[in-house]
């Protein structure tokens, strides 16, 4: 029963009406041969019954004449004669009683059929017009559902930046959005619908748009990103478009849908990239042919200056005087700084013209051999350094080690007058969630190094600006140093796809938060992402 009910449901409105006809013509035929059939026999029996009628009314004739006749008849010719003639009328009137019950049945017969057909007849009419009604009522509802699914299609497609289009089978237009139409030149309301794409671009341009949109309508294969140079009205735009196959419910291949986007912006800024790029690449080149002429044609006279001098105060002091001696003393002393800014400069040139490759390093190690290096100053100043554990990360351990030199030289340096230096180091591995540095995602492990120390400290307003090159919160008689230190330390966590901050308040020390990846993509996948002016002093 459900099977023969989904079946029926499955039937179109037209087979509906053609099965209701054929049902109504099947019951028609019916009746019409039942009709048939009783008025064959109700012919029949009237002839029947007429025959009946003159046999009797003959049979009346021959009694009323043997009645005249009895005089010449004996009585037992008139005797069977009576009975014949009277055996033959209750044979007729007989005859006559079956005739009429078989017309009698006949008529109910046909009179039931008659009820019957109608009835039947009546009811499939208004199963029919029930049927039909509801069909007619359900085609209406998903009408109406469809031009509401495509009212809510257009307005979602209106809303998208990105050109939308659908094309049937032949590659003609049959629906798309308003930034589409803009392209085009239309107006919002105007329709495309029947048209293709020669109706709005050159010759060439359409041409290969139609191959295209053959290709995904015969192999049913999308086209994804395909970036095109569109020449339009004086200009030259590009777009980069996807094409998709559109399929029925069986499969079939019936059109397609294409998403188009005007990439002519992000191409110019590519080809001002690809420019810029070259700037760069040009400025290192320069960069690197400065720390060649710094390393030796500026500190040759540098080392001349500084030997000529000590000969001068070792064979002609006494010639000298107080006065030329103290000349002596501030030219050695201002070559000995310039030699000293030459080479911080020549750092700084370095951390990308001579930078090694990544490699897994040990910052418990790289530490214990700054720490070395800076034994003397720190017992000197009767310094503490207290350290915890530190990771193992991928980078380059020569410039991990002038980052930590740069950073605790610093603690060391702008310390409190009245008490000894005291400097901790901490650090802990997390995963990146809000925090972002350039060499990472969220979900990458990062190691986050903090360097604190007691002294000094400084304004937080000042944060960025210690690390611009030659920027001072301090005069050189207060503290000696560049400027360049903490510049170094910026331009060492950039290639590494890190990132440095300072916090500090004045005379409660200041910390830095060194944030770097646990893990490298590669050797070299980090550039400067920051200007060249972003360098920093060592002093404040």
């Amino acid at each position: 029963m459900p099977s023969s009910r989904f079946a029926l449901q499955r039937l179109t409105i037209r087979r509906k009406v053609l099965f209701g006809f054929g049902a109504l013509l099947a019951m028609f035929g019916a009746i019409a041969l039942i009709s048939w059939r009783s008025t064959v026999v109700f012919i029949d029996t009237a002839e029947a019954v007429a025959r009946a009628h003159m046999e009797l009314e003959q049979g009346e004739q021959e009694k009323r004449r043997l009645i005249e006749k009895r005089s010449t008849l004996t009585d037992s010719t008139f005797t069977e004669e009576m009975e014949r003639l009277q055996d033959a009328e209750a044979e007729r009137r007989k005859t006559l009683a079956e005739r009429e019950e078989m017309t009698r049945a006949t008529s109910r017969v046909t009179l039931i059929a008659l009820a019957t057909g109608a009835t039947l007849t009546f009811a499939v009419l208004v199963f029919g017009c029930s049927m039909l009604l509801r069909d007619i009522a359900a085609r209406r509802r998903a009408e109406e559902a469809l031009a509401g699914e495509h009212n809510l299609l257009s307005s979602i497609m209106d809303t998208m930046p990105n050109h939308v289009f659908l094309k049937d089978a032949k590659g003609r237009f049959i629906l798309d959005n308003v930034a589409h139409r803009r392209y085009l030149g239309l107006t919002e309301h105007e329709s495309i619908e029947g048209r293709s794409t020669a109706d709005y671009f050159p010759g060439a341009v359409a041409e290969t748009v139609s191959e295209d949109d053959r290709y995904v309508l015969e192999t049913g294969q999308p086209i994804l990103n395909r970036e095109q140079l569109i020449p339009r009205q004086g200009r030259e735009d590009w777009l980069e478009t996807s094409k998709v196959p559109l399929r029925d419910t069986d499969g079939s291949i019936i059109g397609l849908v294409g998403i188009s986007s005007d990439i002519t912006q992000r191409k110019t800024a590519e080809e001002q990239l690809v420019r810029f790029a070259g700037q760069l690449e040009r400025s290192n080149a320069e960069l690197a042919n400065f720390a060649s002429v710094a390393s030796h044609d500026l500190q040759e006279p540098l080392r001349k200056i500084q030997a000529f001098g000590d000969r001068l105060k070792a064979k002609c002091s006494d010639s000298l005087g107080e006065q030329g001696l103290d000349y002596l003393a501030r030219m050695q002393n201002a070559a000995e700084r310039m030699q000293v800014l030459i080479q911080d400069l020549l750092k700084l040139s370095r951390v990308t013209s001579r930078a090694q490759p990544f490699e897994p390093c040990d910052l418990n190690k790289i530490l214990a051999e700054v720490l070395s290096d800076l034994e003397v100053a720190i017992e000197a100043q009767q310094a503490r350094v207290e350290a915890q554990p530190l990771p193992t990360i991928d980078a380059d351990p020569l410039q991990l080690r002038q980052l930590f030199q740069n950073l605790i030289s610093n603690a060391l340096k702008f310390r409190r007058p009245d008490e000894p230096p005291r400097v901790e180091i901490t650090s802990r591995l997390f995963d990146l969630v809000d925090t972002v540095i350039p060499g990472a995602k969220p979900g990458d492990r990062a190691c986050e190094i903090t360097i604190r120390d007691h002294g000094i400290g400084f304004e937080q307003k000042f944060a960025d600006q210690i690390f611009v090159v030659f920027q001072r919160l301090h005069s050189r008689t207060e503290y000696e140093g560049t400027g360049i230190g903490l510049a170094v330390c910026r331009k060492i966590t950039d290639r590494h796809g890190g990132s440095i901050v300072a916090y500090s308040t004045p005379g409660d020390g200041a910390s830095f938060v060194v944030t770097l990846p646990v893990k490298q993509p590669s050797a070299e996948t980090h550039e400067l992402k920051r200007s060249d002016a972003d360098n920093d002093p060592d002093g404040r």
